[in-house]
């Protein structure tokens, strides 16, 4: 049994697949299955993956597109190593992730999620994410602050509590999860760069974005239950400023209003103590202020 297994997911990635599977196979540690599912491409991803000859890679073809979550929650059932890893068909893990993300859940048994920090490319602007589980907890209330092909986890905890991807949220699934687990599970993210994020058109956030969109506000419209609110679609878009960093603070109108929400939503937090009532404050004065973390 492997300590590893990467989940790597392909739908018509031929430009970018091998490079992804090559930086999973050159990894400095070398204990890992790679399950590479193909989802029934059809711009010759397929034929690239099967021509693969590293022992180390299970190669799985869809006869046709299944999507994305059912492929997932399948990478999940075949997955037998001791950590699970995300890995996407477009990005690039650098040579030592495994290798940094392995020993730190080794020495940190009470965390069964653990993300990293990425750019965008080479020498790009490394892009670092709230590290402790406190801060993720609050900070995905605003934002996915857990970039999911850099995350590795814990495979006992996937079984124990029955996590699957749920395909009621399509296109911001990893959101929903972390959300779902954040009240269940610690969660932790490195301050290093472990992956060099691809951007480009094709993107599911640049395909999909008013769905994205759709099913992340229904997210947080889950959390903000937890704290007794049901958001009009007025405060919706007050939330949608706030976090997006659109509230102009010489707009007093557009401020007062911001403001108003935030101390709203922090008096039936300190009713209810679903976030760290410090934390919540900061992430709303942030975005207020125009300061992300």
């Amino acid at each position: 049994m492997p300590r590893a297994s990467v989940i790597l997911p392909v739908y018509n990635s031929a430009a970018f697949v091998l490079l992804a599977i090559h930086s999973i196979l050159v990894q400095s540690y070398s204990d890992f299955e790679l399950i590479v599912i193909d989802d029934g491409s059809t711009d010759g991803s397929a034929l690239l993956i099967s021509q693969i000859t590293d022992p180390r890679v299970i190669k799985i073809f869809h006869s046709t597109n299944r999507g994305l979550i059912a492929t997932l929650n399948e990478g999940l059932n075949k997955a037998t190593g001791e950590y699970v890893v995300r890995m996407d068909s477009d990005d690039i893990s650098t040579p030592d992730r495994l290798a940094v993300q392995i020993s730190f859940m080794d020495q940190n048994p009470l965390i069964d999620v653990c993300g990293a920090a990425f750019t965008t490319s080479s020498g790009g602007v490394l892009k670092v994410n709230p590290a402790s589980h406190d801060e993720i907890k609050t900070w995905l209330l605003f934002h996915c602050c857990m970039c999911h092909p850099a995350t590795i986890i814990r495979n006992s905890m996937i079984h124990r509590l029955g996590i699957q991807y749920d395909s009621n949220y399509p296109h911001a699934e990893d959101y929903e999860l972390w959300n779902r687990l954040a009240s269940q599970v610690q969660m932790a993210n490195l301050p290093i760069n472990l992956l060099y994020y691809r951007q480009h058109n094709g993107q599911v956030s640049n395909q999909h974005k008013a769905i994205q969109d759709a099913t992340a506000r229904r997210v947080r419209q889950r959390q903000f239950s937890q704290m007794g609110l049901e958001l009009s679609d007025e405060e919706n878009q007050i939330m949608l400023d706030i976090l997006e960093f659109k509230i102009n603070p010489y707009d007093y109108n557009s401020y007062a209003k911001a403001l108003g929400f935030a101390n709203w939503v922090l008096d039936q937090n300190s009713k209810y103590l679903v976030y760290n009532q410090e934390l919540l404050n900061m992430a709303f004065s942030r975005c207020i202020s125009h300061l992300p973390y």
